[in-house]
C-alpha cells in the first residue's frame, strides 16, 4: 500500500487554492470585523456578531428581520369588524339571556348559565368576523361583549350577582378571550 505523501505547498497547487489568491472580506456593519460568512438572500458581507440565523441559512440584520406571522398581523380594519361584532354579541346575547331569565329565573344560579353561551358565541363570532386573527386587543374586545350582555341582563337577573354567577361570569370571559388571544 503506497501513501503519497506531499507538502501543504503542493496540495494548494494542485487544488488551486492559495491563501494569497483569496481577497478578505469585512462585514457591512463593522467593517473592522474581518469575515468570511455572507447573508443567503443578498450576499452581503457579515460577522457572527450581526448573522440572524433563519430557516434557511444566514441572514444579515436587514434580511432577517422578523415579520409577524398573519394570524396575529390584526389591522384597524379588523379590530373595526371585532368591535360591531362584540356590540351586536353583546346586545343580542344580553336579550337572550333576559329572555332566558323570564322563562327560567326563578331556577337560582340556573339564571347565569347563559353567561357561558354568550362567552362562547363571542369569542367564536369575533374570531370569525376576523378571519380567526387573534390579538390582546381582540380579546379585551371579546371580553367586553360578555361583560355588556351581562350588564343589560343584570337587571332580569339578580342571581347573576351573586357569588357563583360572577364565576360563571369570569368562565364566560375565559372561554371568550381563549378564543381570540
Amino acid at each position: 500500500m503506497g501513501h503519497i505523501i506531499g507538502t501543504l505547498e503542493s496540495m494548494e497547487q494542485q487544488t488551486g487554492t492559495d491563501q494569497n489568491s483569496q481577497q478578505a472580506a469585512y462585514c457591512d456593519w463593522h467593517p473592522s470585523v474581518e469575515t468570511g460568512l455572507s447573508c443567503s438572500q443578498c450576499g452581503r458581507s457579515i460577522c457572527t456578531q450581526c448573522l440572524i440565523q433563519a430557516s434557511v441559512g444566514i441572514r444579515c440584520p436587514e434580511c432577517g428581520k422578523g415579520t409577524k406571522m398573519p394570524t396575529f398581523d390584526v389591522q384597524p380594519n379588523f379590530y373595526a369588524r371585532a368591535v360591531g361584532t362584540g356590540v351586536a354579541v353583546a346586545i343580542g346575547g344580553g336579550i337572550l339571556w333576559i329572555i332566558f331569565n323570564a322563562v327560567f329565573g326563578g331556577f337560582g344560579i340556573l339564571s347565569s348559565i347563559p353567561a357561558l353561551g354568550v362567552g362562547w358565541a363571542a369569542g367564536e363570532l369575533i374570531s370569525k368576523s376576523v378571519n380567526a386573527k387573534r390579538s390582546k386587543g381582540l380579546a379585551y374586545i371579546a371580553a367586553g361583549a360578555v361583560v355588556g350582555a351581562f350588564i343589560i341582563s343584570l337587571p332580569s337577573s339578580p342571581a347573576s350577582s351573586s357569588f357563583w354567577g360572577l364565576i360563571v361570569l369570569a368562565l364566560a370571559i375565559y372561554s371568550a378571550v381563549q378564543r381570540v388571544k
